[in-house]
């Protein structure tokens, strides 16, 4: 008889462990990627911002919204970006496409900025066409519009 009560008890233990365990994972409301459905996109240089916008509006086709105030906002787009300057950068990176010219990182964070959801790196190398497409920030803001479009379609 006592070997069953500890048996039992120890049941009875692990069972409230488990479920305080569950409890503490899933009880709080984590921010997550597919939440996202108003979007702040931060100012960023060389007007990456824009293309970021413009960029949005053409492939969610409404299904991602971008809002002007940050306090309407699900979550916040923010980055930064590099450009390669020079006659020699532009002659084996545009023409060539040897390298990027431009290169940037987005990241998107909840509302209250504590929680990175998603965040990804793109450039504008174009190995096959160069000239002949579209280059810079422009092909940058589509290549990571892309990828976070994948990543919030995959999320659902």
């Amino acid at each position: 008889m006592t070997l069953t009560c500890k048996g039992g008890l120890r049941a009875l233990a692990f069972g409230i462990v488990a479920v305080s365990f569950c409890g503490i994972n899933y009880g709080h409301d984590a921010p997550v990627l597919k939440s996202i459905h108003n979007i702040y996109i931060e100012p960023m240089p060389n007007d990456l911002d824009q293309y970021l916008r413009a960029e949005i509006a053409k492939q969610f086709k409404g299904s991602l919204r971008v809002v002007l105030k940050q306090e309407d906002a699900d979550g916040i787009i923010t980055g930064v970006n590099t450009e390669e300057k020079g006659p020699v950068n532009k002659i084996t990176g545009r023409y060539l496409g040897l390298h990027d010219n431009v290169n940037g990182t987005i990241s998107v964070l909840d509302r209250t900025e504590s929680t990175i959801l998603w965040s990804d790196e793109a450039g504008d190398r174009n190995l096959f066409f160069g000239v002949f497409h579209r280059g810079g920030e422009r092909k940058l803001a589509d290549r990571l519009v892309g990828k976070l479009k994948k990543a919030m379609e995959e999320s659902k």
